[in-house]
């Protein structure tokens, strides 16, 4: 009895002790998924018109339909010169949004629907991952909200572009490794760095980019013995635990790329030609180990926030970089990932991979307030700081951008393209060449044609936008390939003396135009003297409508006009 007495009520305590962090935890993670749907649906409400059909979901979607046909002979990243379409080897994401393109129709936002069902993943991986790491709840949680709305975040998802596949998959890494910070060395734990090498190598194969997020994960698999004594030992377990990682690493790469094992040699050569356009060849080896020393380089990087309504999380990194010093290691890797960047090009969905970085050194303000004592000032200052991040991008993500999108339900109706393009062309296994006009993509494989679209090389001003300054080059080769097209769209306005040459060589002729909105050619959208003003609204809803285009064809069509299916 005795023996009960003393030991009965020490077991409850520690079992209502377990039940309430429990239950504590369960409450955290149920106002979480609310948050989530109705994020998710909010954004659902206007996923369709905004921004307009971009090139990037074009040719993420037609990649993975390379990946599925790799012998195909059409393509929006056709390689004029050589005369095939450009293979990547980062096939799951492109593979995602292709999958995503036949399970919700031919309307073409099941990659939009894909890359947000990403950002919700990354926004959980990112709070998982920051609990691990002891962060305040208050600041975990309200760090990942304002990551899940984040409005260049969002922006890249309604793209449809697959950032948010791979940052879902790189900061689900770092949980699992910090997971596993003060654990016991055992088997399990062992496979859990192997999964965690798993999962680095399949966030490269889901988009090149993730190598931007390689330090953050490469710190965290470093710091996985900081809790034992340090010495020989510590160095020996960091080799174990990198052996083990990359042997996770090599087996995942085995295994995924059997799918694409029989292009591998094409896929390597088109790689090298798709790296070779996505960083300045300008630039010297020198230049580019010193561009992080260069402020037009950090200049660049700031506006790229800026346009993009992303302002403020970057000034709080700072703030907790310089508030909590024991994040050195980790503003290090920050700007090994900031130097990385430089190195190559620096623009908007480059910098998006810095957010995961900037939201760990943010909540240096808050580690630093519970760590040891602050002024009631200092913590009213970092709560108010987070209160504003939130407030940002909610009325950013979930109210300016939706009240912007209604008001372009019609302009931007997906429906008028197809129309159009049913319209003026109809269905049939055409071969099409869409001079840039991506926004005809998905309506021309539901209508059956062979899509072409020339792979180019872009460049930037002295701000950072994309310019397309070269475009239907080499002459002789377009001519070519114009000659197997049985018609043309072109953005009206977009057709110079030198492409009429080239059509008109080819046998193309004039046929009709369509009107689909009002006119606001692509290649003039920031030519105006108000340049500022439409660089903030393109980035924040896309063009205001579709304007008009141009369809050239021959007398007689090359193709058949049977009824196709879907493409």
């Amino acid at each position: 009895m005795s023996i009960q007495a003393i030991s009965h009520p020490s077991h409850d305590r520690l079992f209502t002790a377990r039940q309430v962090k429990t239950m504590s935890a369960k409450r955290l993670w149920g106002i979480w998924v609310v948050a989530m749907l109705i994020s998710f649906l909010v954004q659902l409400l206007t996923i369709d018109v905004l921004p307009h059909i971009q090139q990037d979901e074009a040719q993420i979607t037609d990649y993975g339909r390379l990946a599925l046909h790799p012998e195909s002979d059409w393509s929006v990243t056709w390689r004029v010169a050589d005369g095939k379409p450009l293979l990547l080897w980062s096939y799951i994401g492109p593979l995602i949004a292709e999958t995503s393109f036949h399970l919700f129709g031919p309307s073409g936002l099941g990659p939009r629907i894909a890359s947000l069902i990403g950002g919700l993943l990354a926004a959980s991986m990112a709070l998982g991952w920051m609990l691990a790491r002891k962060i305040p709840v208050y600041a975990a949680f309200g760090l990942s909200l304002a990551l899940l709305l984040d409005p260049l975040f969002l922006l890249s998802q309604r793209m449809a572009r697959v950032d948010s596949w791979v940052i879902a998959l790189c900061l689900a890494t770092c949980w699992v490794l910090h997971s596993e910070l003060k654990k016991e060395r055992n088997t399990l734990f062992r496979w859990q760095i192997m999964v965690a090498g798993g999962l680095t190598a399949m966030a490269a194969l889901v988009w090149p980019s993730a190598v931007f997020l390689y330090p953050l994960i490469m710190l965290e698999l470093v710091q996985l013995p900081e809790s034992e004594k340090s010495g020989p030992r510590k160095w020996r377990n960091i080799l174990i635990n990198g052996v083990l990682f990359a042997s996770g690493a090599l087996i995942a790469t085995g295994i995924l790329v059997l799918p694409v094992l029989q292009s591998i040699v094409i896929i390597y050569n088109d790689m090298t030609t798709m790296f070779s356009q996505n960083i300045d060849s300008t630039k010297t080896l020198q230049e580019r180990f010193f561009g992080v020393f260069q402020y037009q380089s950090w200049v660049k990087m700031l506006r790229a926030f800026a346009k993009t309504f992303s302002p403020i999380l970057p000034i709080l990194a700072l703030l907790g970089a310089i508030a909590y010093r024991k994040h050195g290691a980790v503003v290090v890797v920050c700007l090994t990932a900031i130097g990385i960047i430089f190195s190559t090009l620096i623009y908007e969905f480059r910098v998006l991979y810095l957010v995961p970085y900037f939201l760990v050194l943010s909540s240096g303000l808050f580690l630093r307030s519970s760590d040891k004592p602050s002024s009631l000032l200092f913590k009213r200052a970092s709560k108010g700081a987070l209160i504003l991040l939130i407030l940002w991008s909610v009325g950013t993500s979930l109210f300016l951008r939706t009240i912007l999108g209604t008001e372009g339900k019609t302009v931007r109706d997906r429906e008028k393209i197809y129309e159009a393009a049913n319209t003026g062309i109809g269905p049939g296994n055409y071969n099409v060449y869409l001079g840039f006009t991506y926004e005809f993509y998905f309506a021309g494989r539901t209508l059956g044609w062979n899509l072409y679209t020339p792979y180019i090389q872009y460049s930037f001003d002295n701000q950072g936008n994309w310019i397309r300054e070269v475009n239907h080059v080499p002459d002789s080769k377009v001519i070519d390939l114009l000659n197997l097209m049985d018609y043309a769209i072109f953005p009206r306005g977009s057709v110079d003396e030198k492409l009429a040459y080239q059509l008109a060589e080819a046998g193309l002729r004039y046929k009709s135009t369509l009107y689909l909105g009002n006119e606001q050619p692509v290649r003039q959208r920031f030519t105006t003297e108000n340049r500022d003003r439409d660089v903030l609204l393109w980035f924040l809803q896309g063009k205001e409508s579709y304007g008009s285009y141009l369809i050239y064809s021959r007398d007689k069509p090359l193709a058949n006009t049977t009824i196709p299916k879907l493409n």
